[in-house]
């Protein structure tokens, strides 16, 4: 009895409450207009209208995490430029293909700007300033991205993709793997500074390594020896030799390098940017070795370099870059 007087007082309060309707079911969007959505989502810089349409391992949430400067760090600003210029900028259009509707294929069209020839470039000269005037340009690497979306100029790319939008427990998805070039020109050619850090190793002579990786990968490092010259070398003959130092790097691609007296020690440095370097040259030379080649990968490993310095006496300390914690659907 007091079961059904429960269910009857349940149902008179429903009648005059608005709140107890039943929602209406969502609108099913199609292919194309997944697409647009979360391309729209993402210049709104709405990310909680996004996360539905992406899979946990999509770059987009660690884009997103990385703009917040409580997960973001130091980094965040760089982000937050970045970003601001890339959205404002990015254009779209979307297109199921004929015949391939089963498949979720969108034949899509973005324009958008692409900062990374631009980051590359303030990389190099941060590591030229750093390797001739001993500053710490180099290691600063917030400091050097800002610059190259302030000043510098981005190149506009503009690409035809046929996208995929799969159903996945329900949900409307866009893949990360098989949409992964256009997920990356929604970053702006920011995409393998997602995973940026920079390594110092430092051995008990007091040479050091300072090395800049996107992952695993070994982008650009600087190398410094610093020794106590002899007496018996005059300043012309620490003239000679710094002089022959650096002639010994200056026709090798990629290479950077400065010698001279800091101090009262002799001091030699060079740098190398690997996406201009010659790997065959760098080997010769004695400056990486095969067995921090990481194979047939065809990239200088981190974690090889790290693993041979350790075992040679150094101790390797490294400042990530990537956001602290990444936000997902799950």
């Amino acid at each position: 009895m007091k079961k059904c007087v429960s269910l009857l007082l349940a149902a008179v309060l429903c009648m005059g409450l608005t709140a107890c309707q039943l929602p209406s079911p969502q609108k099913q969007l199609s292919d194309e207009e997944v697409v647009l959505t979360l391309v729209e989502a993402f210049k709104n810089g709405d990310y909680e209208g996004l996360k539905p349409f992406i899979s946990d391992d999509n770059p987009l949430h660690t884009f997103f995490a990385g703009m917040d400067p409580e997960t973001g760090g130091k980094m965040s600003g760089a982000y937050k430029a970045l970003y601001d210029k890339v959205r404002s900028s990015i254009s779209v259009t979307a297109q199921a293909v004929e015949g391939k509707e089963a498949w979720g294929t969108v034949s899509t069209v973005i324009s958008a700007p692409d900062y990374a020839a631009a980051i590359h470039d303030a990389m190099v000269e941060a590591l030229a300033d750093q390797v001739t005037t001993g500053s710490t340009a180099f290691h600063d690497m917030p400091d050097w991205i800002a610059k190259a979306v302030a000043q510098g100029s981005a190149e506009t790319r503009e690409e035809t993709f046929e996208l995929h939008v799969g159903n996945r427990d329900g949900e409307m998805v866009m893949d990360t793997n098989t949409n992964r070039e256009f997920f990356a020109m929604l970053c702006g050619g920011f995409k393998p500074y997602l995973n940026a850090s920079i390594t110092t190793c430092t051995f008990p002579d007091g040479t050091s390594w300072v090395i800049e990786a996107q992952g695993d990968e070994i982008v650009a490092m600087i190398n410094t020896e610093q020794v106590e010259p002899d007496s018996s070398y005059t300043e012309e003959d620490l003239a000679l030799v710094a002089q022959g130092f650096m002639d010994t790097y200056a026709a090798v691609k990629g290479i950077t390098a400065w010698a001279g007296v800091v101090d009262g020690l002799f001091s030699a440095s060079f740098g190398v940017d690997m996406e201009n370097a010659d790997t065959f040259a760098l080997n010769n030379m004695g400056i990486i070795s095969d067995r921090t080649t990481a194979g047939s990968r065809g990239w200088l490993s981190l974690d090889s370099t790290i693993s041979g310095f350790t075992r040679d006496g150094a101790t390797c300390v490294t400042e990530t870059f990537k956001p602290e914690a990444e936000e997902s659907a799950s």
